[in-house]
């Protein structure tokens, strides 16, 4: 049984950073809680962040452009097109998705993170708005993700991007989730266009779902690091009860791409995947490197 327990626990570098700032309140999540509030103090702390980025940043000259996509069921999401500078008929496309548990994160939130990939990559970046719970449910936020990732296949030449372009796909925490479904589906549909995932700090599957009997159960990642100071296992389980994941889903790899089947998903792309030590996500991560490289990915 695997067990990575060795990186659990508050890292001294962490432990001296954090003396030095103070975290931000969490949130108690409690019967009639205004959601929209806590969201609106999350992103405006994550703004604060992004601010100070982009004071720090010199003339980028990265073109940042939204764009409305049709989504699958007629509605219209923003996607934020970031363009480097000084490039004809770029070559690849990243798809970007924020994290924030299904529930908080925006465009704008990850603006500074977007630029400094275009700009250092000199890739396009396709930022992804896709809906959020609690006013929407799962799958749709898996459907937006899955809809601009087909609207980009069929309209990069339209964007001035080379029709011969490579694309990739990248996600922060729940974004990963949405990054790591998709190429999963693609590969399930027999399709094999996206070059390269990179995961960060994945989530990658429901916490009822999680492959338990895989690791040993005290030592997980969800029990060592149910406390953890940015983001405590009762969080991971508040974000996957707003999603309100239907029956008809609950069991199935496109909302959790950690459990694909290994025969029906082949000839995965190349995979980068960060992990947080002290994170109740950290698993996730871990077990997804532990069956790519078993299928020598």
């Amino acid at each position: 049984m695997a067990d990575f327990s060795h990186l659990g626990g508050p890292s001294a570098e962490w432990i001296e950073f954090s003396r030095q700032l103070s975290l931000p309140p969490r949130p108690n999540f409690t019967p009639n809680l205004d959601m929209k509030a806590i969201r609106q103090t999350i992103n405006s702390q994550r703004f604060l962040a992004r601010n100070e980025e982009l004071k720090a940043m010199d003339d980028h000259g990265v073109k940042c452009e939204t764009i409305m996509v049709v989504t699958s069921d007629y509605l219209e999401i923003p996607v934020r097109l970031y363009t480097p500078p000084k490039r004809r008929n770029p070559t690849s496309i990243l798809l970007y998705f924020f994290g924030g548990g299904f529930f908080s994160g925006s465009l704008s939130v990850d603006d500074a993170a977007c630029i400094n990939l275009a700009r250092n990559c000199g890739l396009v970046v396709v930022s992804v708005g896709y809906r959020l719970t609690p006013e929407w449910k799962a799958p749709t936020q898996f459907q937006d993700a899955w809809d601009v990732r087909c609207w980009v296949l069929k309209n990069a030449e339209a964007l001035g991007i080379s029709s011969t372009f490579n694309l990739y796909v990248m996600g922060i925490s729940a974004g990963a989730c949405l990054a790591a479904s998709i190429v999963i589906r693609e590969r399930m549909s027999g399709e094999m266009i996206i070059k390269g995932q990179s995961l960060c700090v994945p989530w990658l599957c429901l916490p009822e779902k999680f492959p338990i009997e895989e690791i040993l159960p005290e030592k997980a990642s969800p029990t060592q690091c149910r406390d953890a100071a940015l983001l405590p296992q009762s969080w991971v389980v508040k974000y996957a009860d707003m999603l309100d994941t239907p029956e008809s889903h609950r069991d199935g790899p496109v909302i959790n791409p950690l459990l694909f089947d290994e025969q029906a998903a082949t000839s995965l792309p190349p995979s980068h995947i960060m992990v947080c030590g002290d994170d109740p996500l950290r698993d996730h991560g871990m077990l997804m490197k532990q069956k790519l490289d078993r299928l020598r990915y």
